[in-house]
């Protein structure tokens, strides 16, 4: 590996992670990018400056844009590389990462091409086509090694970054729609959805994610849009990806974002708050609400109420995120990574932060637990309160139409969706229960 290994926003060069003779690395920002019109910072911890960034904030910045656990050591393997050789990941797979960003090589649109996984396979068939890829990913992830595409997706979960084409083969932003083409994108190309598919350690996560969202949404928080795609025997949950747009021009563009991991400085090994080195608590990930307009922080405070509703225990610090978009501030990006916890008793129960100084079950959160949220950002116990009031409300009136919209989905199995709901409800209803109690 080369001593530096650039940064870029398409073909725009932002800067440069310098690797130091003991191995630690450095960011600076090029002059060139410093003075372009509407440049962001790479984070929160990175404003624009002239004078370089040490080790400590750009090392775990880069490690927050990796796959974890599983999926890097497979990667790893078959990139023939060190799991704490960040740089050396990301100069083979950070082509497309989240955000905005690429490593390497810029994205240059002229090279920019879209392979559909029909032709990559040679299948017919799409739902099967697709199908064989969740099964390539078992033992690729990304697609690791295939010439020209070099992508990168953080978390543990196996996922896919494809492209939607349309009847044109263009690159569209929205979810697959009749007609349309799912496509590998290579040479630098925007994907502009994520694949989850199905896990039998957790029958019904495609359902239950699903619900989740659409949920979200329809009690007026925004929510990255979601659909369920069957693939032959699978099924996955499609996301469309919301650090992407499309131009005046009508022509896709990366639109730059980071996770609250990062924006807070700490490494994915430590986006839980529990841990030997403790990670974000409920009073950090709200603070970083400072940084956003006041609407959106507002937006951050019912983000997480809802997560404590849905009883979603994986509300870690890489689940929250902000968009750096050009030529403006930062602002809070939609909801993501949504699922309730309550189908599935071996797993987790207790919420990823800490409330009052313990940890608890969402379901035992009460008024003087919501209390102490409100005062780790000065707001009004009593204004705190009555949101949970509000949103477990619009929980029960906008339940059905839900539930209807997610079971008629393609791919979709009604008992998953129903089981998901009722638990909710449950779980929203014995919250809503406990704040009435409060004095």
């Amino acid at each position: 590996m080369s001593q530096t290994v650039p940064v870029w926003f398409d073909a725009l060069h932002v800067g440069e992670v310098a690797v130091g003779e003991d191995g630690a690395l450095g960011f600076a920002y090029t002059p060139e990018w410093l003075a372009t019109e509407g440049a962001f910072p790479l984070s929160l911890t990175l404003p624009l400056r002239s004078s370089p960034y040490p080790s400590e904030v750009i090392s775990p910045w880069l490690a927050n844009l990796l796959p974890e656990e599983e999926q890097l050591s497979i990667l790893t393997r078959s990139l023939g590389l060190a799991r704490a050789d960040t740089l050396a990941i990301l100069n083979e797979i950070g082509g497309d990462t989240a955000g905005a960003l690429s490593f390497g090589v810029p994205s240059e649109r002229t090279a920019w091409t879209y392979t559909p996984l029909t032709d990559f396979y040679g299948i017919d068939d799409p739902e099967a086509a697709l199908e064989r890829h969740f099964d390539d990913l078992q033992r690729r992830p990304f697609l690791v090694g295939e010439e020209g595409v070099r992508l990168s997706l953080a978390g543990g979960q196996k996922k896919s970054a494809l492209a939607v084409l349309d009847a044109n083969a263009t690159p569209v932003r929205r979810l697959p729609a009749e007609g349309d083409v799912l496509a590998i994108p290579r040479n630098g190309a925007p994907s502009t959805i994520i694949l989850k598919p199905d896990n039998p350690i957790l029958p019904g996560i495609v359902e239950n994610e699903t619900y989740c969202l659409h949920l979200a949404q329809e009690i007026g928080i925004i929510a990255a849009a979601t659909t369920i795609l069957p693939a032959g025997r699978r099924k996955a949950i499609c996301v469309l990806r919301y650090d992407r747009r499309i131009s005046r021009t009508g022509t896709l563009q990366r639109v730059h974002q980071e996770d609250f991991a990062q924006a807070n400085g700490v490494p994915p090994g430590r986006k839980y708050e529990r841990g030997t080195v403790p990670g974000p608590d409920l009073a950090t990930l709200l603070r970083t609400g400072r940084h956003l307009p006041p609407a959106d922080a507002l937006s951050l405070l019912d983000q997480l109420i809802f997560n404590i509703l849905v009883a979603n225990t994986d509300a870690h610090a890489k689940n929250y995120s902000l968009l750096l978009p050009v030529g403006s501030g930062p602002r809070l990006a939609p909801l993501y990574d949504v699922s309730t916890v309550l189908p599935w008793p071996s797993v987790v129960q207790y919420l990823a932060q800490n409330i009052a100084g313990k940890k608890r079950k969402p379901g035992d959160v009460s008024a003087l637990h919501w209390d102490a949220i409100a005062a780790t950002v000065s707001y009004r116990p009593a204004d705190v309160r009555k949101r949970v009031q509000e949103l477990v409300d619009r929980f029960v009136a906008g339940r059905v139409m839900v539930t209807a919209a997610v079971k008629t989905m393609p791919g979709s199995t009604a008992g998953y969706v129903e089981e998901a709901a009722n638990l909710i409800e449950e779980n929203a209803l014995r919250i809503a229960g406990r704040l009435r109690k409060a004095p």
